[in-house]
């Protein structure tokens, strides 16, 4: 039996909304500056009737990061991946607690490349209050709302929430989200939400957008993930993790830590595949 399988005696959706008002009220008591994305966070209109989330994602000021780590792990949250290897993006790290289950902490959002202390500033300008569970809890307004759904649409592959936070958009809405993905440098990525990606052919992340929504193999999608590196330290480090098992998706897909014995299996099979796709590319030029 996993970890995860015999603790959520409540609703789902009931026990998110309770989430959202525990890790705010974590936060007020530490003076820690948040925003609530998604769920029950999604402003009305923006996504479709009955959709609920299965965990609770914020954006923390990434300057506040320790101190709200501090707060969740102090009433026994447990963290279960970290920044690197939860996404190509590295843009989020993920807690478990027994009670209140999953807490996705993001300190920037895929897709945004400026600072990311600079882009928390900008999402957070015209923020609105959301009661989530009671608790008041501040949540991006309308437009950013409708960039960060398009921009987790490209991400996932393409999701429903295209249709109401993009295509359902007024034109003078979709305006307001193209200028603000400008001044967060996200043109790209919601090029690539929205169907414009080829316009941006000669972006280093535009490999990276067409594996995220068009698939590929894992060869294209290291190559894409070096091509989007902005420095020899980032690119080393990927080359570094390429060929390494990463232990926490082990860990999520086992429900347990894995021991020493099935890391070197999959450390094996990892480096197996990697050659046999090597081989057959080569074979294929």
């Amino acid at each position: 039996m996993s970890e995860e399988s015999d603790v959520r005696a409540a609703p789902i959706a009931a026990r998110v909304h309770l989430a959202h008002a525990v890790v705010q009220k974590l936060a007020d008591d530490a003076g820690i500056d948040l925003l609530h994305l998604k769920g029950p966070a999604v402003l009305p209109g923006l996504r479709a009737e009955g959709r609920h989330s299965s965990d609770v994602d914020v954006l923390v000021r990434p300057s506040h990061l320790d101190r709200l780590v501090a707060a969740v792990e102090s009433v026994g949250f447990e963290q279960r991946t970290g920044f690197a290897t939860g996404s190509v993006f590295a843009h989020a790290a993920n807690w478990w607690h027994d009670d209140w289950g999953w807490v996705d902490v993001h300190v920037s959002w895929p897709g945004v490349t400026v600072d990311a202390e600079r882009a928390f500033d900008v999402l957070a300008r015209d923020r609105v209050v959301r009661p989530i569970a009671h608790r008041d809890c501040h949540v991006p307004d309308r437009t950013a709302q409708r960039l960060i759904l398009v921009l987790h649409s490209a991400r996932s592959g393409g999701t429903a929430d295209l249709d109401h936070a993009w295509s359902g958009a007024e034109p003078h809405e979709q305006d307001a989200v193209r200028a603000l993905a400008a001044e967060l440098r996200a043109e790209v990525a919601l090029a690539a939400g929205i169907g414009e990606l080829e316009l941006h052919r000669g972006d280093p992340t535009y490999l990276l957008w067409r594996h995220v929504t068009q698939g590929g193999s894992r060869l294209d999608e290291w190559r894409a993930r070096l091509a989007a590196a902005t420095t020899v330290r980032a690119k080393a480090d990927l080359l570094t993790a390429a060929m390494r098992v990463n232990r926490d998706h082990l860990r999520m897909e086992l429900g347990r830590a894995p021991t020493r014995t099935e890391v070197r299996a999959r450390q094996r099979l990892r480096v197996r595949r990697a050659v046999t796709e090597l081989s057959s590319r080569v074979r294929r030029t």
